[in-house]
């Protein structure tokens, strides 16, 4: 296996780390791997050595903010921007494969930029995978509590209101101390506006599922506390138009690669992919 990584500079000139892995033989497709909120790529080693087992290419970028790019920490001035960084990504890395299939995969955060991207540029893609992809608000967030941080975000997008429970992302100990303990891991409060322009995407995504045309996995804990595995329900329901393969892993937590269950569930991924590029 090959490891690289490198640098772009995204259209308002943010440094954006990104990073590779090959196998040493010739590759069957590519996969774009799309990581969550606070985090980084660098936690998905284990995801890419097994998918360049399979025949892959890996790439992966640190979103903005996150990570070793650069940019104010676990914060956007709106969607467009993971948007434009994902897009400018993917073409990038396309020029550096042409002709291999490309899937892209998403985490939590991750799976709802993915979401947003495929919505928009689904052509070329031979489909999508989704892993506790943050779909839809959580109950817990009341219409008043929105309106509430959608006015904070617009006044004060900079204020951090929330943080997430690092105990929730998995049922492996050793995974959340990790994670806790990883310098490049932001576990502080989420900003306002990252959470509003979240909070729009989610609810612009369910009226348009139905124009996705390209396979779809969906991987999602049954016990995930921080996204909501209804989001994940609509999207099999409602995507009509889509070839959608669904997975609910019973007990599972948030980061299902990340579970004591991981072989199965990367066994689950890899093989839709591998069935996915053969027919694309």
């Amino acid at each position: 296996m090959q490891q690289s990584d490198g640098t772009f500079s995204a259209y308002d000139g943010t440094t954006i780390y990104h990073r590779t892995w090959a196998p040493d033989g010739d590759a069957k497709g590519v996969v774009l791997l799309v990581h969550g909120l606070g985090e980084h790529s660098g936690r998905y080693q284990h995801v890419a050595e097994r998918l360049v087992d399979a025949g892959y290419v890996v790439a992966a970028l640190d979103h903005r903010g996150h990570g070793k790019s650069s940019g104010k920490r676990v914060y956007v001035k709106s969607y467009d921007e993971f948007m434009r960084d994902l897009t400018q990504f993917r073409r990038m890395v396309e020029s550096e494969h042409p002709g291999l299939p490309v899937v892209m995969v998403g985490h939590s955060m991750g799976g709802n930029i993915v979401m947003g991207h495929a919505l928009g540029n689904q052509q070329g893609l031979a489909g999508i995978a989704l892993s506790g992809a943050a779909l839809q608000v959580g109950d817990d967030f009341s219409p008043i509590q929105r309106k509430i941080f959608s006015g904070i975000a617009k006044v004060a997008p900079g204020f951090r209101p929330q943080g997430l429970d690092a105990s929730a992302i998995s049922r492996d100990e050793a995974v959340v101390e990790a994670y806790r303990n990883d310098p490049l891991v932001f576990t502080g409060k989420i900003s306002a506006g990252l959470g509003a322009a979240l909070f729009a995407a989610m609810d612009s995504f369910p009226d348009r599922y139905d124009t996705l045309t390209i396979p779809i996995w969906i991987g999602h804990g049954t016990d995930d506390r921080l996204t909501e595995i209804a989001g994940s329900r609509e999207l099999e329901a409602t995507a009509v138009n889509a070839d959608v393969e669904a997975h609910y892993y019973d007990g599972l937590y948030h980061e299902i690669f990340n579970e004591p269950e991981q072989d199965e569930v990367l066994g689950d991924l890899v093989g839709w992919i591998d069935r996915t590029v053969a027919a694309s």
